[in-house]
């Protein structure tokens, strides 16, 4: 009985893995309380297509690992996953920051964060992006790599020790270096994640 029930675990764990099922991501660390979808989460939990996930209190994260070994760091957050496939990431950050620690990627693979003022996709860097609520701005500081910001028809490439802010009114991507506070701040939570 206990072989029988064996190979019907592998089977199903064979089957699972040829059909995709396979998590594409889960949450590794939490700090404080979040919610996906209004339930209250627990680390192992997976993060899947079309989940929003709330952070809501003051200095609470969660980080979520990738299967590819992608790293992202929600806080204080509220985000919709609109897209996760082993190709492709797509996060609508809705509230609050994200720091990313994203691998090298193949040609056929993409990963943006999007916000309501700009969208911001990469190839394999380092770097975090926020909203400002009383600026009504998007902030993005690249700690490593090369970030391209787009907003409508504007576009600009953001690179290491540089940062960009993002608005409803903005007319002119500006790239700027970052202040040494910014880029410590960003790579102080960007070293803790590399650290995971």
């Amino acid at each position: 009985m206990k072989i029988l029930s064996l190979i019907c675990s592998l089977c199903f764990s064979v089957s699972v893995y040829a059909s995709g099922f396979l998590p594409i991501a889960n949450i590794v660390k939490i700090s404080g309380h979040a919610f996906i979808d209004k339930e209250e989460i627990a680390i192992g939990a997976e993060v899947a297509k079309g989940m929003t996930i709330t952070i809501p209190k003051k200095g609470d994260y969660i980080v979520v690992k990738f299967q590819n070994g992608h790293m992202v760091r929600f806080t204080e957050a509220t985000v919709m996953i609109e897209e996760l496939t082993e190709k492709t990431s797509l996060i609508n950050l809705l509230k609050g920051q994200v720091h990313t620690l994203v691998k090298k990627l193949t040609p056929d693979e993409t990963f943006k964060i999007k916000t309501k003022y700009a969208s911001f996709g990469v190839r394999g860097t380092k770097f975090g992006v926020s909203l400002d609520e009383e600026k009504k701005k998007a902030y993005l500081c690249v700690c490593e790599g090369v970030v391209q910001a787009t907003k409508g028809k504007l576009s600009a490439n953001v690179s290491k020790n540089e940062d960009l802010w993002v608005g409803a009114q903005t007319k002119k991507l500006e790239v700027k270096p970052s202040t040494e506070q910014m880029f410590n701040m960003t790579n102080q939570v960007i070293e803790e994640l590399e650290r995971l």
